[in-house]
């Protein structure tokens, strides 16, 4: 296993399985493809699987050095690319190209939900017979533990994401500023960083809203996940979104979802699978399903309950391990009979 150097306290060149960290903080320079070769050479793989900033070097390395078996995974849309505005169109443009140039090496990409493969193939020129959806997943962070959410007195609501346009933050706010008046003792929690964290403060301030509003910057994993068990309702009002995380994550602590009806979400979520979905941008249909489930307290219980099942079913770690552990054995033993 090939990680970041931010993952350095990890690193085991005698374990099962060995664990190397890059040369680079970003493995994109040529000193990572040499260290690359090194190990390719050393360890004769059947097969090289590669994830965000790697996924250039090590097909190309893969490839070069007859790799069987040449996997990707794609887990951003091109939307939110767009909608973050963080690199001009000729630059996003030339990157693209070159992209499908380099994924014309995989033998396979894995996208993390429908919407990211049909990504693949509207964006990146990928042929189907190369994109599968393979769903992200999570231990059961409350494995062996039994839980019966209640709605809370305070309203607690919670948004977790970077602050970054595809994330949508200021949905959520104008939507709270909709409530206020009806729910005096209101609280929201933004946990996340970015560069439209200041713009979003401000925002909140405008609509009177910064004593309902804690902006908590970024947080560890365990803290974003005590987060969601303490509170009510979270909020994804994303623009773009490949898969969501945090929904995910939110459904694992029997905590119900108001999100975006975009890219991945409506596929993760399901209406009325301890979720609700909006239209992208719409403060007002936020607000509307806000003061339903905060207004609903028999409904919300078992809303929390099948927010649980959905997790367990389709997302629990166990279960989605033993998924993509079929799914690989599949492909490789189709591969090598090819």
């Amino acid at each position: 296993m090939l990680v970041d150097q931010q993952k350095r306290e990890v690193e085991n060149h005698t374990g099962n399985p060995v664990i190397l960290t890059w040369p680079s903080v970003r493995p994109t320079r040529f000193q990572d493809a040499c260290f690359l070769s090194r190990v390719v050479r050393k360890q004769q793989p059947d097969c090289l699987i590669s994830n965000f900033g790697a996924v250039n070097l090590t097909t190309l390395v893969g490839w070069g050095l007859g790799v069987k078996h040449r996997i990707v995974w794609h887990h951003t849309m091109s939307s939110a690319v767009d909608a973050d505005g963080l690199k001009p169109p000729w630059k996003l443009g030339l990157l693209r190209w070159r992209k499908r140039q380099v994924w014309r090496f995989a033998t396979a990409i894995a996208a993390v939900s429908r919407a990211a493969k049909d990504d693949l193939q509207a964006t990146f020129h990928v042929p189907a017979r190369k994109c599968h959806v393979i769903y992200n997943c999570l231990k059961d962070p409350l494995e062996g533990k039994s839980i019966s959410k209640s709605l809370s007195r305070e309203n607690r609501i919670l948004c977790v994401g970077r602050f970054h346009r595809s994330k949508g933050q200021s949905a959520l706010l104008r939507a709270l500023a909709l409530l206020k008046p009806h729910f005096p003792t209101l609280g929201a929690e933004f946990i996340g960083d970015g560069p439209l964290r200041g713009e979003c403060e401000r925002l909140a301030a405008e609509l009177r809203l910064t004593r309902s509003c804690h902006f908590a910057g970024s947080l560890p994993h365990d803290r974003v996940l005590n987060a969601m068990a303490r509170s009510d309702v979270t909020v994804v009002p994303s623009r773009s979104e490949a898969f969501g995380l945090v929904a995910m994550e939110s459904l694992a602590m029997g905590t119900p979802v108001i999100a975006s009806s975009v890219g991945g979400l409506p596929e993760i979520l399901g209406d009325n699978l301890g979720s609700w979905l909006v239209p992208p941008d719409d403060p007002e249909a936020i607000a509307d399903r806000l003061r339903h489930l905060l207004t609903d307290a028999a409904g919300y219980v078992a809303l929390s309950a099948l927010a649980r099942v959905r997790f367990l079913d389709q997302f629990e770690q166990s279960t989605a391990v033993r998924r993509l552990a079929d799914w690989l054995e599949s492909l490789l033993v189709l591969r090598a009979c090819i």
